[in-house]
């Protein structure tokens, strides 16, 4: 067959798809026509049959509707032209092929806008506050009443004395009883129009259900895409398909925003939670064949619509101002309340979430108690069904992360990916608040580890405490990076709540094993940090390109220290050090951001520790541990200089790193052969203590700097290892010194550093008793 044959064949196909569309088109319009004058038809019969008799005949004879009379209006045939319509109407609805209902989008989820509540609202209270039904009722009387002789002056009686009538409690009580008893019906009638029938439904298979899904998948898809802007549009049109478009107009915001208010307090108390029961028909049972009601689903798929709206409005995706944001969470809330078994437990816990988000935000803070009350709501769902609650919610419900919402201010319009965490779900306001809190556990978990507080008792009392604490915050921060929201979540099903559905922040959870792994070498578990080596070699791409070299030096730092505990050679641990040293002081030139400054700033501490004290060892490797001090090389010295200008740098806006200055410059000294003297002077300095709270971090007062248990055991040490004797004060004055150092160390729980101290211990213990002996 050739391609002319091909061509004509596809035309002849096309016209005929051409006609079959015409046809369709002239069966529908016919069908519209046909439905549209049988219902004027019998419009029409009912007003006639009202009027009767009084109403003339139409003056056009040929009017295929005529005015019967009402003793024959019901054996009269109707008009042949109604029958034509009925028949044709009738035939078209047999011919269609469709598979959803032809009703109107408007009969089938017919409702009451928020404006028309509201003034139903006003016209039951205006009714309630002048109570008209009373003047009513006295004008039934007849005139009897009290003011009838003021109206008609005085009349004849028959008895030349007027009989008083007594009025007993009953004849005043039933009046009223029965003025009352018509408010009451009055405003359950007006009550049950509002919640129960003029409440729109969805009906299933239904034109406008078939609108509803087609957008709503639409703006699933733009979601996944980034398309924010098209998926709210898309939404705005789901929102007119279920019956409740968004308000146009001040007016109408207002009325919503009021109405909104005014069904939250009604939820409150039972009789709104009946009413929403009820939604639908009062025969109707929540449950069918059981199964929610569409009425139930039909809220359940309008909070979600709002909800998913209110999201992209609070992370600014979609402009609308404060009052509509407001209008948005109220009417998540409200229809999923009204929702009960058909939305799960999550998403509920989720709008109830955003919705604290946005009084959290929004609000002065005097109205800052509204955002606990709706975190309530969400933790007591949680509390029926614990299996309910999101994975990446979880950590809200925990006392930090419940305080840290609560006490701390933070901005989540921040960006979605950073060098210390990132952001799964960039619609999402919940996941930015997440990231913040991780961060703020990564700096919490950093300064217990590096600059702990010196007035914290349990570090006193509670061995290994420093690391410890930063452990508990290192869990914490490791299960909320477990359970981030992931990237690609707007791929999962239509309804679904999006914090069920978890992945896994890589970048907090790098950050968080390379902390972990720092806390369990200050106190000598280097099994426990083996397990670790592997996870911290493999940096995020998002560290590993960011502008900010710090974390580059981390991983060279890290790879160091490593190399010094598991080998035996140094030369390679030394050029890591040379390489991490030159990152950290470029890190330290670029600055940082204002939201990561104190972060940044630990980390460099924590960067500038691991490579001094990775020299110091190497240097006393090589000078053995009898105090034998040997002179390092010149490269070496300067290189230990350099990262001391990095200390002190540092020290100069972190006044708590000062003691760490001291003990360092001393240790310059000893590598470098100075004058011992001057370098007892450095080391006293850094033995004495000071008893002031150093809560103040960036003060500017040295004294009010508080040495830390780990300084002065280290302090301690040098002294004793590389001090010449004659500088002791006594002759029993080192021993003393290690047995404070060996108390200190027990205190923080350094198992290396203490084992050392005993060793040297009993070394100088055997030295005393060999020359006793002598």
């Amino acid at each position: 067959m050739n391609k002319s044959g091909i061509l004509k064949k596809a035309i002849e196909r096309i016209r005929h798809l051409e006609n079959s569309n015409q046809k369709l088109k002239q069966e529908n319009m016919l069908l519209k026509m046909g439905l549209g004058k049988l219902q004027n038809c019998e419009i029409q019969i009912k007003q006639e049959s009202l009027v009767g008799e009084m109403s003339p005949p139409p003056s056009d004879p040929e009017s295929p509707v005529r005015s019967p009379s009402s003793s024959t209006i019901s054996s009269d045939p109707p008009s042949p032209l109604m029958f034509e319509d009925k028949d044709l109407s009738v035939t078209g609805l047999q011919q269609s092929s469709m598979q959803v209902n032809n009703e109107p989008m408007g009969m089938q989820n017919c409702g009451l806008l928020d404006r028309t509540r509201m003034t139903l609202c006003m016209v039951v209270f205006g009714v309630l506050l002048f109570n008209p039904f009373k003047s009513i009722m006295d004008g039934a009387d007849g005139g009897q009443g009290a003011a009838y002789g003021d109206y008609h002056g005085s009349s004849r009686t028959l008895m030349s004395e007027g009989e008083v009538v007594e009025q007993t409690l009953f004849d005043w009580l039933l009046p009223t009883l029965l003025i009352w008893l018509i408010n009451g019906v009055m405003v359950l009638g007006v009550f049950t129009g509002i919640f129960v029938y003029g409440e729109p439904v969805l009906q299933p298979h239904s034109e406008a259900a078939v609108k509803f899904w087609r957008y709503r998948k639409q703006a699933d898809r733009d979601l996944s895409r980034g398309d924010f802007a098209a998926a709210a549009g898309h939404f705005r049109t789901c929102l007119i398909a279920l019956g409740r478009p968004l308000p146009t107009s001040k007016l109408d915001l207002t009325a919503s925003i009021c109405w909104n208010v005014s069904r939250q307090l009604l939820n409150r108390v039972w009789v709104g939670k009946w009413l929403a029961n009820k939604a639908g028909g009062l025969k109707k049972s929540s449950l069918k064949d059981g199964k929610p009601t569409d009425a139930k689903l039909s809220a359940r798929d309008g909070a979600m619509v709002y909800h998913k709206l209110h999201q992209l409005q609070m992370t600014g995706h979609e402009t609308g101002g404060f009052f509509r944001a407001v209008n948005l969470a109220l009417s998540a809330v409200n229809l999923a309340e009204c929702a009960g078994d058909a939305i799960s437990k999550g998403t509920l816990v989720e709008i109830y979430t955003t919705a604290a988000l946005q009084i959290k935000t929004s609000f002065h803070t005097r109205m800052h108690f509204l955002a606990r009350y709706f975190l309530s709501c969400a933790r007591h769902v949680c509390a029926t069904d614990a299996e309910s609650m999101p994975p990446s919610m979880k950590w809200l419900f925990h006392p930090l992360g419940h305080r840290f919402f609560v006490e701390l201010e933070w901005n989540f319009k921040m960006k979605g990916g950073g060098l210390y965490s990132i952001t799964g779900n960039t619609a999402d306001p919940m996941a930015f608040v997440s990231q913040a809190f991780r961060e703020h556990l990564l700096e919490k978990a950093l300064y217990s580890l590096i600059i702990p507080e010196s007035n914290n008792s349990t570090s006193i009392a509670k061995p290994g405490s420093q690391s410890s604490d930063a452990l508990q915050y290192l869990q914490l921060l490791g299960e909320c990076a477990d359970a981030a929201d992931t990237p690609k979540q707007s791929n999962a099903s239509i309804g679904a709540s999006m914090s069920s559905i978890t992945g896994e922040d890589p970048v907090a959870k790098w950050w968080c094993h390379v902390i972990t792994v720092a806390a369990h070498w200050l106190v000598g578990e280097d099994e426990a940090a083996e397990r670790l080596y592997g996870s911290v070699e493999s940096i995020p791409k998002q560290v590993q390109d960011s502008d900010d070299p710090i974390g580059k030096a981390v991983l060279l730092a890290f790879k160091a220290r490593q190399s010094l505990i598991t080998e035996t050679s140094s030369q390679n641990c030394i050029s890591q050090c040379d390489k991490a040293g030159s990152f950290l002081k470029e890190s330290i030139n670029l600055g940082s951001s204002q939201a990561n400054k104190l972060k940044t700033q630990a980390v460099q501490l924590l960067v500038c520790d691991w490579l001094l004290m990775t020299r110091t060892e190497v240097w006393q490797q090589h000078s053995g541990n009898q105090g034998d001090s040997t002179t390092c090389s010149s490269s070496e010295l300067q290189s230990f200089q350099k990262d001391m200008a990095s200390l002190k740098k540092l020290a100069q806006t972190e006044k708590a790193a000062m003691p760490r200055v001291y003990l360092h410059e001393a240790t310059a000294r000893l590598m470098a052969g100075a004058n011992p003297a001057r370098t007892q002077k450095l080391l006293d300095r850094s033995l004495r203590r000071r008893c002031v709270n150093a809560n103040n971090k960036n003060g500017t007062d040295e004294s009010n700097l508080v040495l830390g248990e780990r300084e002065h055991a280290t302090a301690l040490l040098m002294a004793c290892k590389h001090l010449p004797e004659d500088l002791l004060s006594t002759p029993g004055c080192k021993e003393n010194m290690l047995t404070e150092a060996a108390r200190s160390l027990e205190k923080l729980g350094d198992k290396r550093a203490l084992q050392d101290c005993q060793q040297m211990i009993l070394g100088l213990s055997s030295r005393n008793s060999a020359i006793t002996s002598r």
